[in-house]
């Protein structure tokens, strides 16, 4: 990495002495510096407080850095973050200490370079996003990926780095309103969306797309423009697509639900490196015109088709007892009135018979319903969804960490565990068991249902290997 602004000879936390500056990220300064105790270089991160800043802003801006060495020390052992090595206070302000990776960001790359060919932005792509499905597994979104927070070491190791605004679900959020960079930012998080970690599965599926054309597909002369262009518009298709561009595409889905996820991602580019057929899919073009169908006849044609939905519906005992009882239900409340025909009903009796109707006749609505609202489990591509007694429940493929049949019941494991005292109040599946595991469904409630039929397409739909 080149060097930048020079510091003098200031020595922060009497130990580190500063060199050059390297980079400046959301909230601080990034420098060069030596350990004069351990003679090794390190980079550094100074924090930067604008003039005339609040101490409540001041204050949250530094926890806003120490959040960000908590959400990287957790990744410390994975070769493609950038390492903690120290927290320390100079004055009132802490500083980051991370360990030294000569190397020069992908944004200077693509500006000295232009374009990137398929096997250096597959690369790329598996690395960062090796480095995600940690993160996501930890409970950690980035937030801000983008090519100048993606270095490629003299090494040629690839390294995420800049968590700066990095968002853990179990701390509260700290940062008010949008924070990340427009051109990268996924569209959900215009909309007043929290971060998922699908929004990072976008911003990496811009930077690849960048790469692999030299250019951003949603920057705009404005701001205004640009946030347009990502709500909006779809890039540019390539005038020759194949497995690799279908994957990028995937990525850039609109709707956060359907967007192929980073374990789905990293797979299908994986396989695309190998060689291996792989399924892709394309980015949904409904409702945009002859520009959505000009962009699926050209994806199409390398995108085969995605992994068939799973469905099983209603078991027929449960609709024989469901049209049973409303049977039941709709006889005995005209029971009364059918024996008036035979018999002369005083009016007291009369009373009693018509609200004897109304209560059974409410039941008799009751059944109907749900009736017309039968039980159904479906895996598909976007997640998992269950109806039980009427009642919808759906979970993406991002708030699970595992699904699996055990003992004729499908199983999930969320992988946010702040969702799941949600579910603690329900009388009707999905029941919280121990812990984030959710009993999602019994397997003997639905037609055509197996263990091992459920675990194929739950494989299918995520995109990994049996």
């Amino acid at each position: 990495m080149s060097g930048g602004e020079k510091s003098g000879d200031r020595v922060v936390a009497g130990r580190y002495r500063l060199l050059d500056r390297i980079g400046a990220g959301t909230y601080g300064t990034v420098w060069r510096a030596v350990d004069d105790l351990l003679d090794v270089s390190v980079a550094i991160k100074e924090v930067r407080i604008r003039a005339g800043e609040s101490e409540e802003a001041s204050a949250d801006l530094v926890t806003r850095v120490e959040r960000e060495a908590r959400a990287v020390a957790k990744l410390r052992e994975h070769p493609n973050v950038v390492t903690i090595l120290d927290v320390v206070r100079d004055g009132d302000l802490p500083w980051i200490v991370m360990e030294w990776v000569p190397s020069t960001s992908l944004a200077q790359v693509l500006q000295e370079r232009g374009a990137l060919g398929r096997e250096e932005t597959v690369r790329i792509g598996l690395a960062v996003l090796d480095a995600l499905v940690t993160a996501h597994s930890a409970g950690i979104i980035h937030r801000d990926v983008k090519p100048a927070n993606i270095l490629i070491a003299d090494d040629n190791r690839i390294v995420l780095v800049d968590f700066g605004v990095a968002a853990i679900t179990s701390d509260p959020t700290i940062t008010k309103g949008i924070v990340g960079t427009l051109a990268y930012m996924a569209p959900e998080r215009f909309q007043g969306a929290r971060a998922l970690p699908a929004s990072d599965v976008f911003s990496l599926g811009t930077t690849l797309y960048c790469a692999v054309r030299g250019r951003s597909p949603f920057a705009r002369a404005t701001d205004a423009e640009t946030v347009a262009a990502v709500l909006h518009e779809h890039p540019p298709p390539a005038a020759h697509t194949d497995q690799i561009i279908g994957t990028i595409l995937a990525m850039l889905d609109k709707n956060p639900l359907t967007r192929i996820s980073a374990p789905a991602a990293r797979s299908r580019l994986a396989e695309a490196a190998d060689g291996s057929p792989c399924q892709v899919s394309a980015p949904a073009t409904a409702d945009h015109g002859d520009a959505g169908d000009e962009f699926t006849r050209l994806v199409g044609a390398a995108v085969p088709e995605p992994a068939q939905r799973a469905w099983h519906g209603e078991a027929r005992a449960g609709r024989a007892v469901g049209l049973l009882l409303i049977l039941a239900s709709t006889g005995v409340a005209a029971a009364p009135w059918s024996a008036e025909i035979f018999v002369n009903l005083p009016d007291w009796l009369r009373i009693s018979a018509l609200f004897w109707s109304a209560f059974l006749g409410c039941w008799t609505i009751a059944f109907a319903y749900l009736f017309s609202r039968p039980d159904f489990l479906s895996i598909e591509p976007a997640g998992i969804s269950y109806r039980c007694a009427a009642e919808n429940f759906t979970l993406t493929w991002e708030q699970i960490r595992w699904a699996r049949v055990v003992d004729d019941h499908l199983e999930i494991e969320l992988a946010d565990r702040t969702q799941a005292p949600r579910y603690r109040a329900r009388r009707t599946p999905p029941m919280s068991a121990t812990g984030t595991r959710l009993v999602f469904c019994q397997l003997t409630d639905l037609r055509g249902a197996s263990g091992a039929g459920i675990e194929r397409a739950i494989r299918s739909a995520i995109g990994t290997a049996s």
